[in-house]
């Protein structure tokens, strides 16, 4: 199996499905779980933790699919990555479908800025949140990819609606300040500063401010960045949150800050070399030798699809880069096929045309996931696909030249 051929049978999948299926945190979405809901945020957050973690819940429970806009913004990324393996014509055929539905799975906050959030209710540890809430790392990823391909295929629907999305990370949600920067509250009802979501909201500001020519857009990309380099800590790892109880990290949230990172320098926004070059190593620890990712840094942490779809899309952005000189940059690119061949040879189910959710004491947990393992694990799959490309006409090249 093939990154390319992957790709192409996750989209036709999820295609036939019209792009709807089941997430770990919908426990909420079920007959139980409105019953629950009224009883507070304990009994709420304990319901999901039941339904993400224990399959027989979720078989009794039987939560409906979903179509997620966070997972229509991954395969719209996926469908412009993957454009010349997938075909240019049908590429732009369902770049324009799922730009469609985007638009109108959208919450518009204003006349000119629109939010993105979760089809189910869900309980964190630190706030509730109803269905369709517009959130900001929804509407970050959301409006990444919009703007992506606004600037891929000329979709100039896909453009302004990315900029609408910017337009909500700035009008929408609370910030904080912290030390010389702020931090952006994950929801409208919430102060909370989650590294992760100043990240990649800053990266969408970034490149917003570009398309738009706007100082003001910079100015709050650069503030949400100061915020994220100052959370940093010694060992080049970061918390999951500057607030009580987000001491923890794992691996894709710290993959987001440093794809995140990379992209805002790539915007010409100042991230010091040492900062990546520790943020990498302590990536690191989260990979096993043959590109296994592990969700946590333990040796015992299950092995995750969407820690290594993330880890594909992170070291790929770091072996794309032009300007950066840190130890890992060398093996970025290998980094990441070798991570794609782990998750081909260890999560790709070939009798059902998915990828499983994880692999836990040598057992896999088969499950299907729409939002967290397919469309993340589309995108991946579109960007290795470019990556093998690449890399075979180099080789063919290099042959050339042998030959000459």
């Amino acid at each position: 199996m093939t990154a390319a051929a992957a790709l192409a049978l996750v989209l036709a999948r999820a295609e036939a499905r019209d792009w709807a299926g089941n997430d770990p945190y919908d426990g909420l979405a079920t007959a139980v779980g409105r019953l629950v809901t009224p009883l507070g945020w304990l009994p709420r957050f304990g319901l999901s933790q039941v339904v993400l973690r224990v399959p027989l819940a979720r078989r009794i429970l039987r939560p409906a699919p979903t179509v997620n806009s966070k997972a229509l913004a991954l395969f719209l990324g996926a469908t412009v990555t993957g454009r010349d393996e997938l075909g240019p014509a049908y590429a732009r055929e369902l770049a324009l479908r799922l730009v469609g539905q985007l638009a109108q799975s959208g919450s518009t906050v204003d006349a000119d800025a629109i939010g993105w959030g979760y089809p189910f209710p869900w309980q964190s540890r630190s706030f509730w949140a109803q269905a369709d809430t517009p959130n900001a790392v929804v509407t970050a990823t959301v409006g990444w990819h919009l703007l992506d391909c606004g600037e891929a295929m000329g979709i100039e629907r896909a453009r302004s609606l990315g900029l609408a999305a910017a337009a909500f990370l700035t009008r929408g949600l609370r910030a904080t300040e912290v030390g010389q920067g702020e931090a952006l509250a994950y929801t409208p009802a919430d102060r909370t500063r989650v590294v992760n979501i100043s990240a990649l909201a800053a990266r969408l500001l970034a490149r917003a401010a570009e398309f738009a020519t706007s100082e003001p857009l910079r100015k709050k990309a650069e503030r949400l960045t100061r915020f994220v380099l100052g959370a940093q800590r010694s060992d080049g790892s970061w918390p999951y949150a500057a607030d009580p109880g987000g001491d923890w990290e794992d691996s894709f949230h710290t993959g987001y800050v440093l794809e995140a990172l990379l992209g805002v320098r790539d915007q010409g926004i100042s991230v010091p070399d040492d900062a990546l070059a520790h943020g990498f190593a302590a990536y690191a620890r989260f990979f096993d030798v043959d590109g296994g990712a592990r969700l946590h840094t333990s040796p015992s942490s299950p092995l995750d699809a969407h820690s290594a779809a993330q880890g594909i899309v992170t070291y790929a952005a770091l072996g794309s880069s032009q300007t950066i000189s840190i130890p890992a940059h060398e093996h970025a690119r290998a980094m990441a096929l070798r991570i794609a061949s782990w998750a081909l040879k260890s999560l790709w189910l070939p009798s059902q045309g998915h990828f499983a959710y994880r692999v836990r004491d040598g057992r896999r947990d088969e499950r299907e996931f729409m939002r967290w393992v397919q469309a993340w694990m589309a995108l991946a799959m579109a960007i290795a696909a470019g990556l093998e490309t690449t890399d075979a006409m180099l080789g063919d090249l290099h042959g050339a030249e042998v030959l000459a």
